[in-house]
């Protein structure tokens, strides 16, 4: 995992917020 654990900096390069990067992480994880 690129990031591992640093959903701030990773939400923060991909231009989201870090709620809606953890919702997009929950929802990966569901549908995975």
């Amino acid at each position: 995992e690129k990031y591992n654990g640093k959903r701030k900096s990773a939400a923060k390069e991909l231009g989201i917020s870090e709620r809606t990067l953890y919702r997009k992480i929950k929802e990966y994880n569901i549908n995975n």
